[in-house]
């Protein structure tokens, strides 16, 4: 996992630090980081880390899938709700053993943040990253793919599906 570490922080910068429990301190499967960095300045990213280690089915294809979650927000906004809903969201696809996929629309769950009509997620390419982070190799070629989640909207939602 170090080389992936290394991979991550080259894009999204240091890891700050992260969360192995839920609210309710239950241990993950997984991890939930913090990095210092995000594509402009800034903005801050958090991933998932570890969810890769489980295959996950493509809905789709069939294809089994090696998937991490990343979501990035302004630093000024602080870790509000951010690791919980990485948290719900990665144990969803653990539950139903699927992968999230380009163009999936995850809720609407009310509101996702004080103060703010979001409420439901999208699921894209870290499209304001480097081409070369949208999916990582490992040395035994297993593929390694960020997913970006991106707060919108219900009526975006709407529109999405």
């Amino acid at each position: 996992m170090n080389e992936y570490t290394d991979f991550l922080e080259k894009h999204m910068g240091k890891i700050q630090y992260g969360w192995t429990s839920n609210e309710s301190n239950q241990k993950l499967p997984f991890q939930i980081v913090k990095y210092a960095g995000g594509p402009f300045s800034g903005t801050v990213s958090y991933s998932t880390l570890g969810l890769s280690n489980e295959e996950l089915r493509s809905s789709v294809s069939g294809k089994q899938i090696r998937q991490e979650l990343i979501f990035t927000s302004y630093a000024f906004h602080g870790d509000n709700n951010i690791p919980g809903i990485l948290q719900q969201i990665g144990q969803q696809a653990l539950k139903n053993k699927t992968a999230f996929l380009r163009g999936d629309v995850i809720g609407p769950y009310g509101q996702l943040f004080d103060k703010s009509e979001l409420e439901a997620l999208y699921v894209t390419c870290p499209v304001y990253f480097p081409d070369e982070f949208q999916t990582y190799t490992t040395e035994n070629k297993t593929s390694i793919v960020q997913s970006w989640i991106v707060p919108i909207t219900s009526k975006e939602g709407t529109i999405a599906q």
